[in-house]
């Protein structure tokens, strides 16, 4: 797909070590984009590696030929994790993603108003996980696998 990547706004963070931009594409008579071909672009164009670019937010304006994006270049991976919010993280496979569901959670709630005592949490641990030792893990095995590279 061929389309042109235009940057606004490009803000050097040296706080959060990265690159922040305003992101403009314009795709004539085509559809819109991808993320990952984004990525892509961007990564040559600032002669960064890939994983450590990140793309969200991208609007088509009605009627098509153009889309406005936000993008973030990090300068290593370790800046990546410790400072990408989890959802954007869970997008990319890097944590694994929740596991159960809303209703479930909700239904443990109301058992536990109506037990009381150590019964109480007998149910409250059955149904609790430690996710942050999990991310955690994640985290780690993901940055293993780049420092052979």
């Amino acid at each position: 797909m061929t389309f042109i990547v235009k940057t606004r706004k490009v803000l050097l963070n040296k706080l959060l070590n990265r690159r922040q931009l305003s992101v403009e594409l314009l795709h004539p008579n085509k559809a819109t984009p991808s993320q990952e071909s984004v990525v892509k672009e961007l990564a040559q164009k600032y002669k960064a590696d890939e994983r450590n670019v990140v793309v969200y937010g991208l609007r088509t304006q009605f009627g098509g030929n153009r889309t406005t994006g936000f993008a973030l270049i990090y300068d290593t991976q370790q800046y990546l994790l410790k400072f990408e919010p989890k959802f954007r993280l869970r997008r990319r496979g890097i944590i694994p993603k929740r596991d159960g569901s809303r209703k479930g959670w909700k239904e443990v709630k109301s058992k536990l108003k109506k037990t009381r005592g150590s019964e109480k949490t007998k149910i409250y641990m059955s149904r609790k996980t430690d996710k942050r030792e999990v991310i955690r893990a994640q985290k780690e095995t993901y940055l293993k696998g780049f420092v052979g590279k």
